[in-house]
């Protein structure tokens, strides 16, 4: 797999999506990759729109070689660097929509569960974050049920979408349980005493879980069309 993989399939074959905060959301993180996350979003934090581009332009041509994708989480800053992609946490209406950085980038945004599902169907948005995926009682109802109305690696495929919000390598094989097949990390890996390698626990078991998953060998296939 290289950068020449369409980003429709490099999408759709991501497993950990790694959210760096504003402080580390540096050319650096694109390390991470190296160790299973396949989607980086660059926090703004109070950064200016010209610094935060550079930052992504300079990860972007890091990873050029691999499937890694880099996302803005500004629409301003996704304009500025050309980003293949562009997440939006709670987006607001636009009543001219939203003005795309390059023909094929794809956007994305966070969801509260199933019932939100439509806010996925593109225009533009193509991929959620669902969450919070785990709360004090557990691993969310909200995951379940998305899993069951939107399988993760059923065909036709549906929207992609990431379990989100307190997925650590201490719960992550709950969310799988559930029917999750792609997390979305951030306050677990940083806070761990080596980010990298609890980056890398995560991945190795949802790596596992597609594994195991009888529709997983079908999806991948159909995703490379």
């Amino acid at each position: 797999m290289t950068a020449l993989v369409p980003l429709t399939t490099r999408l759709r074959t991501a497993r950990v999506a790694v959210v760096l905060p504003p402080e580390l959301a540096v050319p650096e993180a694109a390390d991470f990759a190296a160790h299973g996350a396949d989607l980086l979003i660059f926090s703004q934090g109070k950064r200016g729109n010209e610094e935060t581009a550079e930052a992504i332009k300079v990860a972007r041509n890091r990873l050029f070689s691999l499937p890694t994708l880099v996302a803005a989480d500004d629409l301003a800053v996704g304009l500025a660097c050309g980003a293949d992609v562009v997440f939006l946490k709670r987006p607001g209406w636009r009543p001219f929509g939203y003005p795309r950085p390059h023909e094929f980038s794809m956007f994305g945004r966070s969801i509260d569960g199933a019932g939100d599902v439509d806010e996925l169907q593109g225009d533009p948005f193509v991929f959620g974050f669902v969450g919070p995926a785990i709360t004090r009682d557990g691993v969310n109802d909200s995951i379940v049920e998305m899993a069951g109305k939107v399988p993760p690696l059923g065909l036709p495929s549906g929207p992609v979408w990431f379990a989100a919000g307190g997925v650590s390598s201490a719960n992550v094989a709950d969310v799988l349980a559930a029917g999750a097949r792609r997390v979305t990390v951030s306050t677990a890996i940083f806070e761990a005493a080596d980010p990298f390698a609890e980056t890398r626990a995560i991945a190795d078991a949802v790596k596992a879980a597609w594994t195991e998953d009888p529709a997983a060998e079908t999806y991948t296939r159909d995703a490379f069309g």
